[in-house]
């Protein structure tokens, strides 16, 4: 009976997993020539301020870890897009009836579903030449959000979010 809470609880755990980042990135671009960052001034981020805020604050900590600095005359720049949206929630109870004798059967079955959509959030973390506004990474992160979090929920939440899109910037070279 141990075992099977321990690997129920393991396949609990594996599928309640953190944020999921995509990247992309320019293969011709020489990254050792970037040192220096800022936001844009202008950014449509599409968080509140207060939510705005947090995730440049984590990002800044990410980068200031990977020794980059922030600059009012940057090598690259920072925009920052954020879209909400819905997943339907893939858990059911299953109701089945049956019956049969001797070579006729027959049955019939359904799924209830279980709980509503959840919410994630989808971030675009896009970086771009500071002298000629050209994109050369992007990183995407989806992670479950809930608009009910405490700040400091909020705050690891981004802090998180930082994390992954930049766990593999700069990308390693190939040759």
């Amino acid at each position: 009976m141990k075992t099977f809470i321990g690997i129920f609880l393991g396949i609990l755990l594996i599928s309640c997993g953190g944020p999921k980042a995509y990247f992309d990135y320019d293969q011709q671009v020489d990254f050792s020539n970037f040192k220096s960052y800022a936001f844009y001034t202008d950014m449509e981020t599409g968080l509140n301020e207060l939510d705005e805020e947090r995730l440049k604050t984590a990002l800044d900590s990410s980068l200031h870890a990977r020794k980059f600095t922030k600059s009012n005359t940057p090598d690259f720049k920072i925009n920052i897009f954020a879209e909400a949206f819905s997943k339907a929630n893939n858990s059911s109870i299953g109701i089945g009836i049956g019956g049969g004798s001797g070579a006729v059967g027959g049955g019939v079955s359904g799924g209830i579903p279980v709980g509503g959509d959840k919410l994630y959030l989808s971030i675009t973390i896009d970086f771009a030449k500071a002298k000629d506004n050209e994109l050369f990474w992007q990183a995407v992160v989806e992670h479950r959000f809930y608009n009910n979090w405490t700040p400091e929920e909020r705050t690891n939440f981004f802090r998180e979010v930082a994390e992954e899109a930049l766990e593999n910037y700069p990308p390693e070279s190939e040759e």
